[in-house]
């Protein structure tokens, strides 16, 4: 069987004010002209469908003209799970129905886990679910964790394994290989699981499963094993995914065999981070969403709508030699503030920001507006 592995398209995303929907439909829209030329029998979507619980409705239509099109006119089976970033409700609104036509969602937990079989094939959908939502479910009292919570949700598989056929598990969340010293790598753009509590899980549990496929993590890459793999996000969707190579899989797999083929899909515009002197970095230009790193020691006047008028799309800049400057600079405590005097603070604000200490000329410039301010508070 032919599977391609997706997850966290987050529809309706905005990364710094900038709409990723354009961006978003190029690349679904070149997938499904894959998805017939490569011949893929099953679309799988582990979680965070939409970027949040209540997405734009651009967004859910931009999902449904996917979703009709995939399994109404290239009769494609298409299996979808909840992720962290959805609401667990809405995304399983009309399920049932759904499913009679080759739409398979799974956004809440149930006593059950969800099987889809599809020729020889068992699907498993296990869509993501705070644990002490799915503690409740169960009545475990024992589960205190994500690990201990999928553990649970395994068991009930166990009582419907077929050995004999290809089981498959689609699951959203953080697993990572503990006894690796090879850690996996994350992305500012992914909401954190959990809050005060251990939020992964080891990839022992799932290792009786033919393949895992994961979603959350924004980079593509495996987990302990060649059969346990996060897709990534179609998308870079923060500074920090900018060197991602991002890329879907292709799955080919029976029971005895197992191969995996990297399926990259160029895009109009790519997100760059790009460093380097202002007065050299403006001679240029592009359409790349960019993040600048400038060199330069001194602040530049304007700089970020001098640089919109050659990159359109720039989402950050950031003065790599002042941040650190600053974070030495910056040692004043309340108490210290109090036994300043504002010329002092001013004088060394300015020699901050400009590199020179302030002229006599500025000096005194500054003597008489502090000055002038003092007598008017005094009035």
């Amino acid at each position: 069987m032919r599977i391609l592995h997706t997850a966290d398209w987050h529809l309706g995303k905005v990364v710094n004010e900038f709409s990723m929907l354009d961006l978003q439909k190029e690349y679904l829209t070149k997938l499904m002209d894959k998805i017939e030329e490569l011949e893929v029998e099953v679309l799988i979507m582990a979680g965070d469908l939409y970027d949040r619980a209540i997405p734009p409705k651009e967004a859910v239509s931009l999902a449904n003209e996917v979703f009709t099109k995939i399994t109404q006119e290239l009769k494609i089976p298409v299996l979808v799970i909840a992720g962290n970033h959805d609401s667990n409700e809405r995304l399983e609104y009309g399920s049932s129905l759904l499913s009679a036509s080759n739409l398979h969602i799974e956004g809440t937990t149930k006593n059950f886990i969800r099987k889809v079989e599809i020729e020889n094939t068992h699907f498993y959908l296990i869509p993501y679910d705070d644990h002490r939502n799915i503690r409740q479910i169960y009545e475990a009292e024992g589960i205190k964790t994500p690990a201990e919570a999928l553990e649970i949700q395994l068991n009930r598989i166990q009582k419907d394994w077929d050995p004999k056929a290809t089981n498959i598990l689609l699951y959203h969340g953080f697993m990572i290989n503990i006894n690796s010293e090879e850690s996996l790598e994350e992305s500012d753009s992914e909401r954190p699981l959990s809050i005060g509590t251990v939020d992964y899980v080891p990839y022992e549990l799932v290792s009786d499963f033919d393949y895992v496929a994961l979603g959350h993590l924004h980079k593509a890459q495996k987990v302990g094993d060649e059969r346990i793999r996060y897709s990534g996000s179609p998308l870079k969707y923060s500074k920090s995914e900018a060197n991602h190579r991002k890329q879907n899989l292709i799955v080919d797999i029976r029971k005895d065999s197992f191969d995996l083929e990297v399926l990259e899909i160029p895009l109009s515009k790519d997100l760059r981070v790009i460093r380097g002197r202002f007065d050299e970095i403006i001679k240029k230009q592009s359409n790349d969403y960019v993040f600048f790193e400038l060199e330069d020691k001194n602040y530049i006047v304007d700089a970020m709508n001098k640089l919109r008028q050659r990159y359109p799309y720039t989402m950050g800049l950031e003065y790599i030699n002042q941040k650190e400057h600053d974070q030495l600079t910056l040692h004043h405590t309340k108490e210290k503030i109090k036994e300043t005097s504002l010329k002092e603070l001013f004088e060394e604000f300015y020699e901050q920001n400009t590199g020179m200490p302030l002229s006599k000329k500025q000096e005194k410039a500054v003597i008489q507006s502090l000055e002038t301010i003092k007598s008017k508070e005094d009035l």
